[in-house]
């Protein structure tokens, strides 16, 4: 059974076309009908949906332990540190180090709840919204982001959807990764016991996923 909660939204995987037929909707250039039924011809599958779940939930989770080990180190660092020491594990340097600041010119501040660092946004320039509108309908605002200098109102193409679909991908792959990592596969390790062969699946999926074959004596 799905521990998803039935208030968590399904996510829809064409979202420029799915903005599109809401606004049609709304126009009532297209009824309800219609636009559930794109809704579900690209809406994620129920495994998609967990898994998505289950990557917030866990993240929410790794963010609400990191902000608590925070609040430890601010409140007496040497005894939080030793305790981490202790149980193996280490401590993150960018809690007490400043990093170098950016190329822009606004400085670097720490969150008071997480420790991560971020540049403050101080533009190089003062620019009118107005002019900073036009500007940007000829493509010449924020070079560093798009460099080829194309205009920023307009719609997305097919092929850049289909790029950001697939690095949307990657990205959730490296997520899984990086949490595989972070947890040590879950606190199951990755080295294989003396009996049989350890279970390297997704945590949570109960009796739905193929389960490890039987154990041998090696």
């Amino acid at each position: 059974m799905s521990k998803v909660p039935e208030n968590y939204e399904w996510e829809i995987h064409n979202l420029f076309t799915y903005e599109k037929r809401k606004r049609q909707l709304a126009a009532g250039e297209i009824t309800q009908v219609q636009f559930e039924e794109f809704c579900m011809q690209y809406r994620e599958t129920a495994e998609q949906r967990e898994d998505r779940w289950r990557r917030d939930h866990i993240m929410a989770e790794l963010a609400t332990e990191n902000a608590k080990n925070y609040r430890s180190f601010k409140e007496n660092g040497r005894e939080f540190a030793k305790k981490m020491a202790d149980m193996g594990r280490g401590i993150s340097k960018w809690w007490y180090t400043k990093p170098k600041k950016g190329a822009g010119k606004g400085k670097m501040i720490q969150n008071k709840i997480t420790g991560g660092w971020q540049q403050e946004y101080k533009p190089n320039t003062s620019m009118k919204m107005r002019a900073w509108l036009e500007a940007a309908d000829q493509g010449k605002v924020m070079p560093h982001m798009n460099p080829e200098g194309k205009p920023l109102n307009r719609q997305p193409t097919e092929e850049e959807i289909g790029k950001s679909n697939e690095a949307k991908a990657t990205r959730g792959k490296k997520v899984w990764e990086w949490l595989l990592n972070e947890t040590d596969n879950f606190g199951r390790g990755w080295t294989d016991p003396k009996w049989g062969k350890l279970y390297k699946g997704r945590p949570g999926k109960g009796g739905r996923s193929i389960k490890p074959g039987k154990y041998t004596v090696k």
